[in-house]
């Protein structure tokens, strides 16, 4: 028995000291993966960072296309209200034209049916 504990109180400080070897290790591993875990994490916000600059430059090049687009449609619909009003602008003036030469070839026949009528009834 005194063997035993003699085995023992020599085994102890053996023990003890893989004891805090094995908590030594322990501290290495845990701090390597919180320093990972940061390295993770700083890579993980460098990404996050990265997108939004990539997202605000696609956001500010569509937005520059639609006002762009915008600017085109709107410049389509002056242009398209300009021609349709010198459009109908011109068809009345052909219209007046057309209703005045009507009017007038109206007129010149009616006095030439007229001027044949009493040169009818003067040579009867």
């Amino acid at each position: 028995m005194k063997y035993i504990a003699l085995g023992l109180l020599l085994a102890l400080p053996a023990l003890a000291e893989w004891e805090w070897e094995g908590r030594y290790r322990w501290r290495d591993a845990m701090a390597e993966d919180r320093r990972e875990r940061a390295e993770a994490m700083r890579e993980a916000s460098r990404a996050r960072a990265e997108v939004r600059r990539s997202m605000a430059e696609a956001r500010r090049d569509f937005d520059r296309a639609r006002m762009d687009a915008e600017r085109e449609t709107r410049r389509a619909r002056l242009d398209w209200a300009r021609d349709l009003r010198r459009d109908r602008e011109e068809w009345m003036r052909e219209n007046r034209e057309w209703r005045q030469s009507l009017s007038d070839s109206i007129r010149d026949s009616v006095r030439e049916r007229a001027r044949e009528w009493r040169d009818y009834w003067r040579n009867f």
